[in-house]
């Protein structure tokens, strides 16, 4: 096999790395934002509400009675230090924590209007030997740049807006999100039962005192298989 093949195997086993440094990070960590909350109808305040938050990936669960899928959740510091000190993870709480299922994120924009994806082709495309013109407007569109990005659900179409402190920041929480769902739909239809172990895992239900089932990989892949293609 050429070079070329050893560059292609090369730069997807250092996206395949990023990937799963950034599930890591989020899952253990979480990543702290600023949450834009649109006022309630019922409100009679028309102001937004802005709250610091932390965004974590949470693991589903296939192993159990019910098949619970993995979930983005955030919740305000306070409540993320209660969780921190008691050891536990209680995302079901509606009060205290919002959640969105990963599979039910339809799109992630951000604030100049362009996908992160779409910014990363014009970067790429500047490359050296461009003029010095088109250097400056890329230079410019950066210094435009915030940290604010929306998340649209699917099923809902409702639209979640956060700020991170810095456009480079953002770029690494819009970019690891979409990286994250693109590698689990592709081991869901691939059927490699790997993915088991990352976001669909057993602990999801021992943190709750539940005893992990004797269900078989094969027919836990089975069952988010379905639930996956129930959603599109």
């Amino acid at each position: 096999r050429g070079t070329g093949g050893c560059v292609v195997d090369a730069e997807l086993e250092r996206a395949e790395g990023e990937t799963l440094d950034f599930q890591a990070d989020i899952m253990r960590n979480g990543v702290k934002l600023i949450y834009h909350e649109s006022p309630s109808r019922a409100s009679t305040n028309p102001d937004w509400i802005q709250s610091t938050v932390k965004l974590f990936l949470r693991p589903g669960n296939c192993h159990g009675a019910q098949l619970k899928q993995p979930t983005l959740a955030w919740a305000v510091l306070p409540v993320v230090s209660r969780m921190q000190l008691n050891g536990s993870f209680d995302s079901d709480k509606s009060d205290t924590w919002n959640t969105l299922g990963l599979l039910d994120v339809h799109s992630i924009l951000v604030d100049d209007g362009d996908t992160v994806g779409h910014r990363e082709v014009n970067e790429v495309g500047t490359a050296e030997g461009t003029s010095k013109e088109a250097d400056n407007n890329n230079a410019s569109t950066a210094a435009l740049s915030t940290g604010f990005f929306s998340v649209t659900a699917a099923n809902t179409g409702a639209v979640y807006v956060f700020e991170a402190p810095s456009a480079s920041q953002r770029d690494y929480v819009v970019r690891g999100i979409r990286d994250v769902i693109c590698r689990l739909t592709y081991n869901i239809m691939a059927g490699n039962v790997d993915v088991m172990g990352e976001l669909y895992s057993e602990d999801a239900g021992q943190m709750t005192g539940e005893l992990p089932s004797l269900v078989s990989p094969w027919r836990a892949l089975g069952d988010v298989t379905h639930a996956f293609l129930d959603r599109q």
